[in-house]
């Protein structure tokens, strides 16, 4: 089968494992981390499954994110434009369960990978709460955003500077991180409808 053929099954079909990912996720950090669950490396590890529960909100079920956006958002008047299928997989797969998954099995290597995504993940918990007030309307993701992303995100980042592994200023750069960490993300769905509008 050919690469594009493949990236665009991936694409229309990777939320439909979320479910069973997350399951079988949370069930190897149980055997793997039960003896040590306030590790960074479990920690990691566990966003990566509580990313993967939201992206089911977000996605699946009950899903609509995507149109969410292009509603809402870019009052676009199309489903799937400027925020698309393969945008969409893009950015879940390569922009979060990549890195989280590599800061996971490399947590020292890469302990500031995880910790920018950390700040990344309560930024977006944030974002997801303030365009629901802003709208007025259920946003998919708002609530693993509240239940999951921000107490844990939070949690955790205490924890550190709790146990002396952060300082104030760090968390304050992680957080900084995270906004920064949404604005390519921003971009690969902003320029091409910006181009558009200014082509019409």
């Amino acid at each position: 089968m050919p690469i594009a053929a493949i990236a665009e099954l991936v694409a229309k079909n990777w939320q439909k494992s979320l479910p069973f990912i997350a399951i079988v996720g949370a069930m190897a950090w149980v055997a793997v981390f039960a003896g040590n669950p306030t590790s960074e490396q479990a920690l990691f590890a566990a966003l990566l499954v509580i990313y993967m529960v939201h992206q089911t909100e977000e996605h699946l079920w009950p899903g609509g994110f995507r149109e969410f956006m292009n509603a809402y958002v870019f009052h676009s008047g199309n489903r799937n434009w400027p925020v698309n299928i393969d945008g969409v997989a893009l950015v879940n797969i390569g922009y979060v369960w990549v890195p989280l998954a590599l800061a996971t099995i490399w947590p020292d290597t890469l302990r500031w990978v995880g910790l920018g995504w950390v700040g990344l993940t309560l930024i977006n918990g944030l974002i997801h709460v303030v365009s629901s007030l802003r709208f007025r309307v259920y946003n998919p993701g708002l609530v693993t955003s509240v239940v999951l992303f921000l107490p844990f995100t939070i949690w955790m980042l205490w924890h550190e500077v709790s146990d002396g592994m952060l300082t104030a200023n760090e968390v304050l750069g992680i957080l900084i991180a995270g906004v920064v960490l949404h604005i390519p993300v921003a971009a690969l769905f902003v320029i091409p409808f910006q181009r558009a509008r200014h082509a019409a």
